[in-house]
């Protein structure tokens, strides 16, 4: 099947601008998993809350929202997005998944970083959305998808709980500013026998007397710690690449990742995930 990253330079708090700019990609792709950047519809600079009133949106009752959800049932895709959520007066860095059957859930970003914990609530639950994925000619995939944003990459745990919730796609949208994750996502791919899909955005953003600039390089990789895809800092667009699902979790012909895991857990006396 098809998956991919749309990554481009979101104008900060120009929400017409973002949901037209992002319209205007998804709307010439078809039959695809589709990850896009955190915050993909305001930006990410900010630094009070006070600038959130205006711009945070409820979900799945959103504009934002409702909008990929029409964009994924013209074109038969799954969308994952960050944006910005607002819920009983209290604000999320979340990711919310869509199919053209409409809304499947969301994330809210847990491990949260620089200012971020002064403005945001942090999430308190890893999930994995099943989804059937049936392309054009009516193949029909079984997606199991977790979902983690930014920061979340730089703690294993995150990704590992991920697969052991049974996760065989990862998706990440993220805002990166330091050069570390595109290294280690390979590794997160290999060591949980996982795709991993990280969707950064391009460009510059300035609040008052604070700059970001965000390094791009959206990365897809493989179960075998390939890179499938690799951006530049420039680059803008949608890019997809072809995956096959069917992930074989032998490490030699000895080793099997669940079963290893499962004999260390309870060499360490962790309470097995089985």
């Amino acid at each position: 099947m098809k998956v991919g990253v749309l990554q481009f330079h979101p104008k900060f708090k120009d929400k017409s601008y973002n949901y037209k700019i992002i319209e205007n990609y998804l709307l010439y792709i078809r039959d695809a998993l589709v990850v896009l950047p955190e915050l993909a519809n305001t930006g990410y600079l900010f630094l009070d809350k006070s600038e959130l009133t205006d711009l945070a949106e409820e979900i799945p009752n959103g504009y934002f929202t409702n909008l990929l959800i029409n964009i994924a049932k013209k074109n038969n895709l799954i969308i994952i997005s960050g944006l910005l959520e607002v819920e009983d007066s209290r604000f999320y860095n979340s990711a919310v998944v869509v199919y053209k059957n409409g809304y499947v859930g969301k994330y809210r970003k847990i491990n949260l970083f620089y200012k971020e914990k002064f403005i945001f609530e942090p999430g308190d639950d890893l999930k994995v959305f099943e989804i059937d994925f049936i392309d054009i000619d009516n193949n029909i995939y079984k997606i199991k998808l977790g979902v983690m944003i930014c920061f979340d990459w730089y703690f294993p745990e995150v990704a590992r709980n991920l697969m052991l919730k049974g996760a065989n796609i990862i998706a990440h949208p993220a805002n990166l500013v330091l050069p570390y994750c595109p290294l280690a996502m390979p590794i997160r791919a290999l060591e949980n026998k996982v795709y991993t899909i990280t969707a950064n955005r391009i460009g510059i953003e300035q609040n008052n007397n604070e700059k970001l600039k965000f390094i791009g390089q959206s990365v897809i990789c493989s179960p075998k710690s390939e890179y499938l895809l690799k951006l530049d800092e420039n680059q803008e667009g949608v890019f997809l690449v072809d995956i096959d699902l069917i992930i074989n979790k032998n490490i030699t012909k000895f080793n099997n990742l669940n079963d290893d895991l499962d004999f260390l857990f309870k060499k360490l006396n962790i309470n097995s995930y089985k």
